[in-house]
């Protein structure tokens, strides 16, 4: 044995293993549970995690050992080798080093020790050990290995049963998975679940029903029937939609079941959603029978087994689960199917059940009769109605009941005694107050509402009621009082009314009267009652008082609140249509309960309408937040916005009145509002409104998240909300068939005049009203106001705006507007009597007015009938102003001028209507329109220039001629009592008002009542629109009448283009023409034309299929430069003087007015006037044609030419019929100083006013008894004086009209106005017309007496014929052959000579040189031609018109006098052989047929030279001296042959030189 010796001992002991230290061989460390020794000097690792990794290898193992760490951590602790730790029941040891996962590394540790440990209830996130031991249901388990979420009783590998037991979950809820264990309350029995009760889903395989029962068939046969009688079963996905619903079974087996079920429809494929309940025992166990107390049967409820009922003084068991129905009703239950007695009471009818029952005898014995509504139970309305019935006998046989006593449906009572807790059905039930009878009916539904068929009356019994003002009477709705003096109405005193006015700091977008609108938060709503600007006032209708915390709904428009009221209407149908859109698209129903998810829509139906209505997006955003956030439609994103989207187009279907084609399944019906229009843009905000919101909802909610922000512009700030005294108010909201009579209304106050102009009520303060019209009723029979009276202050008695019914207008369900009154007389001193505005109407029978500011006014468009009424006092009798904006006018413009003659001037002829008017000085040209010419007035149609004054004025066709006036009112525009007008389609009616536009010159703002109008159709004219100095013309001025020569395109509208360039130096005429090349020659033709750029050329043949030949730089254009590939327009012959402008155009006007719009211009055509061409863009014919209106007014100032009007007929009017005014204009009650004189005149000037075009119409006396028929007609009882001042005077239905000295009866008494052309009675009491006379005159065939002209006779026809034995004549002289140059218009065609339906054959005779001016279109005339006859209207030419074609009303001028005109004029007297003088052209000599013998001592001249006498030839004598003179020869005188052959032969007998020479000769 070797020595041991302690200092020899070499380890070292160096305690924990430190990091980062220094060790050295035989240190000893302790590291995790284990000791090492140190092998080889060193430095430790820096950290323990690296103590295997690096250090180990410089120790070895010295002792092994444990190390108790307690519990495992998932902190990232380092566990080193034999680590232990306690994880779940059990200790495990290390043994991999390692940082702790969060989750436990089997892998990495062995078990040490086993054990258990108790977790309480089983959770699925929780992980398990083995020995956990847990509860679920009602029993324990055990674990036999690790594991997470698995269930304990789904895997006996993981659990063991430890015990059983059981864990009460109080009501089964169907909605719930149960487990093993699980205790529920089912009806009156305990049951125990024995496997859990997961839903369970079977498969479809057909569907059939009979009528009575549809029988389900599984896809495949189950072990045992799945289901239990009355068992509810939810079936979807089957290829009928009505079948995808929830059921309950009513029997079921292996292979199927059915339900109750009238459907007979077949179906195939679906699933079966099941979930078990307690009377299923595969899933549960009976553990207790037992009592569930229900209380009293209810037909509505489902029983389960041991639920209790009490039934007619018996209580009853169910014994058959899912009981419900009123065929199960316990007493019906004969045979004990559903129900067992518990315990048995007496006959029901025998038993005291209720508060009140009381018992009586019948011959089967004792019965019970109940009180006619249980005052335990009852409703507040059922007692109110039960109230006042009386007991008594009655039927048959004759029984104890309970009856209504002096009762009557229709009719309620109003009493000082009564309550508004009564209900108001008698008198010794009567309410209290008027105001809450009104709104008790108002609220009646069915067969009790007031209607056509149930009309209510309401009778206030004699009394002083003080209300709680406004009172808005029901539709159908009478008020009867006791009498005018007993029945009285006034407002509640020191007390606000429920309406109130609302400032809100920024103006609504609309408001729509009697719309029904609520704050933001929905908390209060009212009805709107005015409004105006940023002030609206308003009718409390729930919620109570508005203040300014309040917001306000905006309505952006009428059409908005609209399509908001038929969402809220149809808010059901869309949500049920949605859903069974959906089932029938997608096979099979939304996820979710059905009742649920229709639900939710209907909520966003709801929140859709609100924006539609207001603006913004605010309630749907909040509405998609909501789903969003969990408030879920179906649960599943995708089908939500599937839903939305189905519901959009169904909704702006909807908003548009339109049609839905409903879904199968969809029991609800549309609602379609006839009384909304549709609004112009079709509803297009509104629609794209219902889109928007839609899409944000649909996108949001599919998204998850909100796309866009919530935006509440839709809202108002409320500045002030102030309350609006009782006494300010209005009394009465009178609805359509109400009658109001025999009451008296005392004590409103507040009207207040328009400082500015005190005749204005538009702008007034109108409080204290008594009547207006209810603005949610339409009127369609007026309410009546009869024998009742108004008393009191400056109040109003009748408010009467139609402007509150506009909603109505263009709507099935129109409004009249309109209220009636008889005998309502009205003592308001300073108010307003009947105030009536913007297109409403009334009529008033034998009412009166006292001390009113205004009596009787109507504005805007309103109309009053009045008839045997007043207006008493006062300060205005009757006032009338303006007109209804809203009335769509007659619009026109005033087209030409007036010229105002000089009665004493030159004048002659008449003029013919239509015919051209030529000044003789300034040759201005006109057409005359209305020839009024005997009031010194000519009504004409510029054309040409400009009339001067003093000029004379000439009828172009009649020769008719008148002077004008020699100052500035020569020349003006129309003024006076007529008026010409174009653009109007029809002659407008009698009666309607003319109010001028002004145009910035000839402001008139007065307006003409139209007394009559004639019209005259379109006859051609119209206009050019043009493009003007086209083809490199220059634009200028054009006078009217200068003839337009037209370019017509070729028919075909065909365009070539050139195909070689051309110079513009290259020359062409039509003598020498130019070759232009071109693509093709389809369309031209020789003699036509076709512009290039700005050149016209005129095509002189066609000489090739790619060549023409043409005339360059044709009618003024000039050559220019053209390339290849330039566009050729093809046009066809132009026409010379294709037609006139019939006004003059500036150079700058876009358009030339021409006569006759339909002869073949067509756009593109080019027309040239004077020396510029223009590019026809468009031919418009006149639609409409000229109107002359009468004026029953003159007007005074002239309208320009061109001036708009409007005529308008719904203006304002008051019509009086036997209307009395008394002492108008004096004030107040004090100031009338009744019974006394007033203390201030009457001013007669203010019984009536208008402001045109309001108009007065009255028939009246004064308190003079003086009568006046409006302001033409008046006759002052006092003197007899009678005054007539009008502008026509109709006598129809006057007897005998005589006129002549008053008193000495002097004069024909007139008694007819005759029509008789013939004149057959020969009367001195008849007066013909002017049609009459007319007609007397042109049928005249002679004169029996003598005959006298006056003036100038003109003769027309070919031949005039005198028949008298001697001619005489004033004038010196005779002239013959009497033609002037003028114009004439006809009808011609190529190749004939004759123009027919010649207009003025007057300056035509045989002879006169003739020439077409235009008009003729294709049709010409080569050289010159004469008249070569005229018969009637058809002249005969001495040469045929060329051309082709024909044209009607073609313009001719007539050359005048000439030698050819002459030819053959003379004299010619009838005899054997004619005698005649004629002038012959020939030979330029008068040709006379017979001798001239002259008288003795008469002789021929020549220029004052006598050229023969009965004695001498051009001053000499014949002599018969043959001496010839003897030695006195003479040169004055001629010797004859005799006398020169006597000297001749007396000379030849001397024999000289010149006598031989005449011998010789």
């Amino acid at each position: 044995m070797a020595d041991f010796r302690l200092g020899r001992l070499k380890f070292k002991w160096r305690g924990d293993w430190a990091a980062s230290t220094d060790f050295v061989i035989d240190d000893i460390v302790k590291y995790g549970a284990n000791a090492y020794v140190c092998t080889t000097n060193h430095t430790s690792a820096a950290s323990e995690n690296s103590f295997y990794s690096t250090d180990l290898a410089y120790w070895d193992l010295h002792t092994e050992g444990l190390r108790n760490r307690g519990d495992y951590q998932t902190t990232s602790v380092w566990y080193a080798l034999n680590d232990l730790v306690k994880y779940g029941n059990t200790v495990y040891r290390c043994t991999t080093a390692h940082v702790g996962p969060a989750s436990f590394d089997f892998s990495k540790w062995a078990v040490y020790s086993e054990g258990l440990n108790f977790e309480d209830t089983w959770s699925s996130a929780t992980v398990y050990q083995k020995g956990d031991i847990v509860t679920f249901g009602g029993y324990t388990y055990v674990a036999q290995q690790n594991s997470t979420n698995v269930a304990p009783n789904t895997d006996e590998l993981y659990w063991k049963v430890l015990t059983t037991g059981f864990s009460p979950q109080g009501d089964f809820v169907d909605s719930e998975v149960y487990e093993p264990g699980n205790l529920v309350k089912y009806g009156g029995n305990t049951y125990s679940c024995k496997v859990t009760t997961t839903p369970e889903s079977y498969a479809i395989a057909s569907i059939s029903g009979d009528g009575s029962e549809v029988t389900v068939v599984f896809g495949a046969a189950q072990p045992a029937a799945p289901f239990g009688v009355g068992d509810l079963v939810t079936l979807a996905g089957t290829s009928a939609a009505q079948y995808n619903t929830s059921f309950r079974v009513k029997a079921c087996t292996t292979t199927g079941f059915t339900i109750e079920s009238t459907e007979t429809a077949g179906a195939t494929g679906g699933t079966i959603a099941y979930i078990p309940y307690p009377t299923n025992t595969r899933f549960w166990d009976l553990v207790l029978e037992g009592l569930n107390w229900n209380a009293a049967w209810n037909n509505a409820s489902v029983y389960q087994l041991g639920d209790v009922v009490n039934r007619n003084g018996n209580s009853y068991i169910c014994i058959r689960s899912n009981t419900t129905g009123a065929a199960t009703a316990p007493e019906l239950d004969t045979n004990a199917v559903y129900w067992n007695y518990v315990s048995q009471g007496g006959d029901a009818a025998q038993v005291l059940q209720e508060t009140g029952d009381l018992l009586y005898q019948s011959a089967s014995g004792i019965n019970r009769i109940a009180l006619p509504a249980n005052p335990n139970t009852a409703t507040a309305a059922e007692l109110r109605e039960a109230s006042g019935q009386v007991l008594t006998v009655g039927g048959s046989p004759i029984l104890p009941r309970w009856e209504t006593n002096n009762v009557s449906n229709a009719v309620y009572y109003v009493t000082k005694e009564g309550s508004d807790s009564n209900s108001g059905r008698s008198i010794s039930r009567a309410f209290g107050s008027l105001r809450y009878a009104c709104d008790h009916i108002a609220m009646l539904t069915g067969a009790d509402a007031p209607s056509a068929t149930n009309p209510i009356a309401i009778y206030i019994k004699a009394g002083v009621y003080e209300e709680t003002l406004p009172i808005v009477v029901p539709e159908f709705v009478s008020l009867v009082g006791d009498n005018l003096r007993t029945s009285m109405i006034k407002p509640k005193a020191g007390f606000n009314s429920n309406t109130q006015n609302l400032t809100l700091a920024t103006a609504a977008d609309s408001f729509q009267y009697g719309d029904l609108v609520s704050n933001k938060a929905g908390t209060k709503t009212a009805r709107i009652l005015e409004s105006e600007s940023n002030v609206v006032t308003i009718l409390q209708v729930s919620g109570g008082t508005w203040n300014n915390s309040d917001l306000w709904t905006n309505t952006i428009s009428n059409s908005s609140a609209d399509a908001n009221e038929l969402l809220k209407s149809n808010r059901t149908f869309l949500a049920h249509q949605a859903y069974y859109e959906f089932a029938a698209g997608q096979g099979s129903n939304p996820s979710g309960a059905g009742p649920d998810v229709r639900a939710r829509l209907e909520l966003f139906v709801d929140a859709l309408g609100a924006n539609v209505r207001s603006g913004g997006n605010d309630k749907v955003h909040a509405y998609a937040s909501g789903v969003i956030g969990g408030t879920a439609i179906t649960g599943v994103a995708a089908e939500d916005k599937l839903l939305i989207d189905l519901l959009k187009v169904d909704a702006v279907k909807v908003v548009k009145n339109e049609t839905v084609t409903t879904a199968t399944g969809n029991n609800e019906t549309q609602v379609i509002d006839s009384t909304i229009t549709q609004d112009p843009g079709f509803c297009a905000t509104q629609t794209a409104a219902v889109q928007t919101l839609c899409d944000l909802a649909a996108s949001s909610i599919l998204a998850g998240s909100m796309q866009t922000g919530s935006n509440d512009d839709g809202y108002r700030a409320i500045t002030t909300a102030s309350g609006i005294p009782n006494q300010e108010s209005t009394m009465f909201f009178l609805s359509s068939h109400n009658t109001v009579k025999d009451m008296v209304f005392e004590g409103m106050s507040g009207f207040v005049p328009y400082g500015p102009d005190d005749k204005n009520t538009d702008h007034g303060t109108l409080k204290g009203v008594y009547f207006r019209l209810n603005p949610n009723s339409a009127i369609t029979k007026s309410p009546y106001v009869q024998n009742c009276a108004a008393i009191g202050g400056a109040a109003v008695g009748v408010v009467l705006d139609g402007g509150t019914h506009e909603k109505y207008d263009n709507t099935a369900t129109k409004s009249n507007k309109s209220m009636v009154f008889d005998s309502y007389t009205q003592i308001l001193d300073g108010g307003i009597g009947f105030y009536v505005t913007r297109g409403a109407a009334t009529e008033i029978v034998s009412s009166f007015t006292y001390y009113c500011h205004i009596s009787y006014t109507s504005t805007r468009g309103g109309r009053i009938r009045a008839v045997s009424g007043n207006s008493s006092y006062g300060k205005y009798g009757c006032i009338s102003r303006g007109f209804d904006a809203n009335e769509v006018t007659v619009d026109g413009k005033v087209k030409g001028g007036r010229l105002e003659l000089n009665p004493g001037a030159a004048k002659d002829g008449g003029f013919t209507p239509g015919e051209r008017i030529i000044g003789g000085t300034s040759g201005a040209v006109g057409e005359l329109i209305s020839d009024q010419s005997p009031s010194g007035y000519l009504y004409y149609f510029p054309v040409k220039g400009t009339f001067v004054q003093g000029e004379t004025v000439t009828g172009q066709t009649s020769s008719a001629y008148v002077t004008l006036v020699n100052n500035t009112d020569a020349v003006t525009g129309q003024k006076g009592f007529v008026l010409t007008v174009v653009d109007l389609a029809a002659g407008p009616d009698q009666g309607g008002s003319v109010e001028m536009q002004d145009n910035g010159v000839n402001n008139d703002a007065g307006s003409y009542v139209i007394s009559n109008s004639s019209y005259t159709a379109p006859d051609g004219r119209g206009s050019l629109t043009v493009n003007r100095g086209a083809l490199g013309s220059t634009a200028a001025a054009h006078e009217g009448t200068t003839s337009i020569t037209h370019y017509p395109e070729n028919a075909t509208a065909v365009t070539t283009t050139l195909s070689g360039a051309i110079n513009s130096t290259s020359t062409g005429t039509e003598q020498a023409p130019y070759i232009m090349g071109v693509d093709s020659v389809t369309g031209m033709i020789a003699n036509g034309y076709v512009v290039v750029n700005q050149e016209l050329f005129k095509v002189v043949a066609i000489i090739a299929a790619d060549q023409i030949e043409v005339a360059r730089a044709q009618d003024g254009t000039i050559a220019q430069n053209h390339a290849q590939g330039d566009a050729v327009t093809i046009y066809q012959t132009k026409v010379t003087s294709q037609d006139e402008l019939i006004e003059d155009a500036t150079d700058a006007q876009t358009f030339l007015r021409i006569k006759r719009a339909d002869l073949n211009f067509e756009a593109n055509d080019y027309v040239k006037i004077d020396n510029e061409f223009f590019l026809v863009s468009a031919v418009t014919a006149d639609t409409t044609g000229i109107t002359t209106l009468l004026f029953a007014d003159e007007k005074v100032i002239a309208a320009g030419d061109g001036q708009d009007f409007k005529i308008r007929y719904r203006y304002s009017q008051v019509r009086l019929t036997a209307h009395d005014f008394l002492d108008v204009g004096t004030g107040s009650k004090a100031n009338t100083n009744w019974p006394g004189l007033p203390l201030s005149p009457n001013i007669p000037s203010y019984e009536t006013d208008e402001d045109r075009p309001g108009r007065v119409y009255y028939v009246s006396t004064d308190q003079d008894g003086n009568f006046a028929v409006g302001k033409y007609f008046r006759v002052e009882q006092a003197t007899g004086k009678a005054t007539l001042d009008a502008s026509a005077f109709d006598l129809s239905g006057l007897s005998s009209l005589r006129l002549g000295s008053i008193g000495a009866q002097l004069g024909a008494s007139i008694n007819e106005f005759s029509t008789d052309g013939t004149m057959a009675q020969n009367s001195n009491e008849k007066v013909p017309t002017q049609a009459a006379v007319v007609t007397y005159v042109n049928n005249l065939s002679g004169v029996d007496s003598d005959f006298l002209i006056g003036g100038n006779l003109t003769v027309k026809g070919s031949t005039t014929t005198v028949a008298s034995v001697t001619v005489t004549s004033k004038d010196r002289n005779i002239e013959l052959g009497t033609v002037a140059s003028g114009t004439f218009t006809g009808d011609i065609a190529a190749g004939d000579t004759d123009i027919t339906n010649v207009s003025d054959t007057t300056n035509l005779a045989p002879g006169v040189a003739i020439s077409l001016t235009g008009g003729g279109g294709t049709v010409t005339m080569s050289g010159s031609y004469t008249v070569a006859s005229v018969s009637g209207t058809t002249v005969t030419l001495s040469a045929v018109f060329q051309g082709s074609g024909s044209a009607t009303g073609a313009s001719f001028s007539a050359g005048g006098p000439s030698d050819i005109t002459a030819d053959g004029g003379g004299i010619t007297l009838k005899a054997g052989n004619d005698k005649s003088i004629a002038w012959q052209a020939s030979n330029d000599a008068w040709k006379v047929s017979e001798h001239l013998d002259l008288q003795a001592s008469k002789v021929f001249m020549i220029d004052g030279t006598t050229v023969l006498t009965d004695s001498a030839v051009l001053g000499k004598t014949f002599d018969t001296d043959g001496t010839l003179g003897g030695g006195s020869a003479s040169d004055s005188n001629i010797p004859t042959q005799l006398a020169v052959k006597t000297a001749i032969a007396n000379a030849t007998q001397s024999v000289t030189a010149i006598g031989y020479f005449i011998a010789a000769m």
